[in-house]
């Protein structure tokens, strides 16, 4: 006689290797996850390490140079946009795609860090998301600049992001933006305002004509003052005040006009907005005011 396996062993011993197998990706799978997010946030501790060892030095050294191209004995201290750039050009990796930066502006894009002034002039925040733990991991590095000391210098919190951002695209809810955060409507000249953090114009102050470089935070050193003769910096990172277009010059011939003389503007930073108070009525600011339409007719 011969012998052999019947049909029903046949097809338990395939759905067992298909259980086997099934267990061995999800296992293999939960280890890249948390290889990746572990690698993330050793990313996360060297960039603030790194921070804070270069930011040292420029105490210690004023003849030295931070992040490669800023010298230490600068009246400002350096700017966000060039620390980032300085780990851009590092050889840090990002682990869940080799080809996109470390250093970035969303804190929900997986793997990405983000670099911003905080509430103290003159410190940085460092900010990563662990989305495999849902927490929000924060440190604040100071410098030689810095106007007073932060009193919150690291934090953990839970965070949700909207969605688990696996491609590396910004579906996520983007966080509003804030005036530490502003970016100006275009990169040419307008009407500017100076404005604290809820929008509100200097007492008893005007509108002015500004080339590009008063909203793009190139003039840290630029001040004006206060009704009490304070001095207000609103080109410098992590000040409580600051330049904000407005109205656009004209594309035409290059005049620059401006609703908001005498106070009479106020600014919402979460949606590059601004309400002319005279009037109640709201425009998008980047607009000239030949082109501008009222977002709130």
């Amino acid at each position: 006689m011969k012998k052999g396996f019947a049909l029903i062993e046949l097809l338990v011993v395939v759905a067992l290797i298909g259980i086997l197998s099934a267990v061995g990706v999800v296992t293999y799978n939960g280890y890249i996850s948390t290889s990746q997010d572990k690698a993330s946030l050793s990313n996360f501790n060297q960039i603030v390490k790194t921070m804070n060892n270069e930011l040292a030095n420029c105490r210690i050294n004023p003849s030295a140079q931070a992040f490669s191209n800023h010298s230490c004995s600068s009246n400002s201290e350096p700017s966000v946009a060039g620390i980032s750039d300085y780990f851009k050009s590092s050889n840090l990796k990002n682990p869940y795609d080799g080809n996109k930066d470390v250093v970035g502006q969303n804190i929900c894009n997986k793997g990405e860090v983000v670099i911003s002034a905080s509430s103290v002039s003159g410190s940085y925040q460092v900010q990563y998301v662990s989305q495999k733990k849902d927490l929000k991991y924060t440190k604040v590095v100071e410098s030689k600049w810095s106007a007073e000391t932060t009193s919150m210098m690291s934090k953990e919190e839970s965070y949700k992001c909207a969605s688990q951002n696996t491609n590396m695209t910004a579906t996520a809810t983007a966080p509003k933006q804030t005036i530490y955060t502003y970016k100006p409507p275009h990169d040419g000249p307008g009407a500017g305002i100076i404005v604290d953090e809820n929008g509100n114009m200097i007492s008893g102050r005007g509108a002015h004509a500004c080339h590009a470089s008063c909203f793009d935070g190139s003039m840290p050193n630029w001040y004006t003052t206060d009704s009490n003769g304070n001095r207000i910096y609103p080109g410098r990172p992590g000040s409580k005040w600051r330049w904000v277009m407005t109205e656009a010059a004209n594309e035409k011939t290059g005049n620059i006009a401006s609703s908001c003389n005498g106070g009479n503007c106020k600014y919402n930073f979460s949606d590059n907005t601004y309400t002319v108070l005279n009037s109640g009525i709201t425009y998008k600011a980047g607009e000239t005011l030949a082109n501008r339409k009222p977002v709130n007719p």
